[in-house]
């Protein structure tokens, strides 16, 4: 079966990306790579992320811009949101069956250098509208 990402678009240019291998519930899948867990996981045909702790329903893509937690799932051990986070090469991903397990800590957490990038200009959503025409 072939995946279900789009190949062709009427306004956009479709770049070919380096593809990554991932694991969802065990099983190993393939990603874009930086592509967000939620996309890769459409792509290969889940759209269930796992069901709710209170009544068992579905979880999955709702708002698909991190202002809610209906995709959240497990990452390589820590709960994150499926639409924010992108997919990386081996990382293990769950689904999320009630509430999740926060991962085991003991003192603070090692948080990493924040990279700083200086621009003269920032557009923020600016979607298909925002983008030049594809040049042929």
């Amino acid at each position: 079966m072939t995946d279900s990402r789009i190949k062709v678009h009427p306004v956009l240019v479709v770049p070919e990306k380096e593809t990554v291998s991932f694991f969802w519930n065990h099983t190993p899948l393939t990603a874009k790579k930086d592509e967000m867990i939620s996309s890769a996981l459409f792509a290969n045909y889940i759209k269930i992320f796992g069901h709710h702790h209170k009544d068992g329903s579905a979880q999955g893509i709702f708002c698909a811009n991190g202002q809610c937690a209906k995709c959240t799932v497990i990452a390589d051990g820590v709960p994150v949101k499926a639409c924010m986070t992108a997919v990386r090469d081996k990382m293990r991903v769950e689904s999320v069956e009630g509430l999740p397990r926060l991962p085991d800590t003991s003192g603070p957490p090692k948080i990493s250098n924040v990279e700083q990038i200086h621009t003269d200009v920032l557009i923020i959503g600016g979607g298909p509208a925002g983008s030049p025409p594809p040049s042929n």
